[in-house]
């Protein structure tokens, strides 16, 4: 579960507050960016019960996963993303499990896919810089391509967690009180095995049972520092993207800092400082 940290007695400077964080960053690791592609011809999740069993499936190979800690995720309709810590090895064999157990579950709903073509990406993430661009862009992704949605109410990943504790301290019920055929329909799985002080969310377990959050808090200098790389953060995301091969979008309001010939370059207009406005990259299949 989160920690949540008392405001402090005395203001600590931003000097002081940045040099803690560099150096939880040493302290850690290694950290690492696994994704998949978002295959326009591959379709992972149609139906908010899709959804919802992949939220539970994170949690339980999560579990059975123990040397590798969730920082966040996000699951979108075609693809994955999750910022994480631990061995590299110990994380593609994690999401190994979790592919066998989603063909599987397709397999028992009459849904056979397809998914060769759902491979996993690692990214070694080796800078406390990225690692912040790198969770804003996660915990941002679904509410970019859905603009229905904001950071705080896209529903399937760990992203509405962050510095909110209300949304940590909600449940609907613990894993304990379960019953064996509600254990076996959660997972869809006869592995039933699972903390039983894990707590419910919506019909899934809460990503704040089993995900790093107050670890990830912790890597940002306040809540208003994240909320900025979040909303802002225009040079970061673009990286981002590129380096996981994602298209580029904007929203609306941004197109305009963008020549129409060469949508990747920023460009300053007269008279402005850059665009800080909320750009990332997001993968093409998603944009609606």
């Amino acid at each position: 579960m989160t920690d949540f940290h008392p405001t402090p007695n005395r203001p600590v400077s931003f000097g002081e507050r940045e040099r803690q964080c560099e150096a939880l960053f040493r302290d850690r690791g290694p950290f690492f960016h696994l994704c998949t592609p978002g295959d326009e011809t591959l379709t992972l999740f149609e139906e908010e019960y899709d959804f919802r069993f992949a939220m539970n499936l994170t949690a339980l190979v999560s579990w059975l996963t123990p040397g590798v800690r969730i920082i966040t995720f996000e699951i979108m309709g075609s693809h994955l993303h999750v910022i994480g810590e631990g061995p590299f090895e110990e994380a593609e064999r994690g999401f190994s499990q979790w592919r066998k157990r989603l063909y599987r579950f397709y397999q028992s709903i009459g849904r056979v896919r397809n998914l060769d073509a759902f491979q996993a990406q690692i990214i070694p993430i080796g800078n406390l810089a990225f690692l912040r661009n790198s969770i804003a862009y996660v915990n941002r992704n679904g509410y970019l391509v859905h603009p229905e949605h904001s950071p705080y109410s896209y529903p399937w990943g760990a992203n509405r967690f962050y510095f909110n504790p209300d949304a940590c301290l909600r449940r609907d019920g613990a894993y304990r009180d379960l019953t064996y055929d509600q254990r076996r329909c959660l997972f869809r799985s006869h592995t039933i095995a699972y903390p039983e002080s894990h707590f419910l969310v919506d019909g899934y377990i809460s990503p704040a049972s089993y995900c790093a959050i107050g670890l990830g808090e912790d890597f940002f200098r306040d809540a208003r520092h994240f909320f900025s790389l979040v909303s802002r953060c225009v040079e970061g995301y673009k990286d981002i993207a590129k380096l996981l091969g994602d298209s580029f979008f904007c929203t609306d309001d941004e197109l305009h800092h963008y020549p129409a010939d060469q949508p990747g370059q920023l460009r300053e207009l007269p008279g402005r400082d850059p665009p800080a406005g909320p750009e990332a990259g997001t993968r093409q299949d998603d944009v609606l």
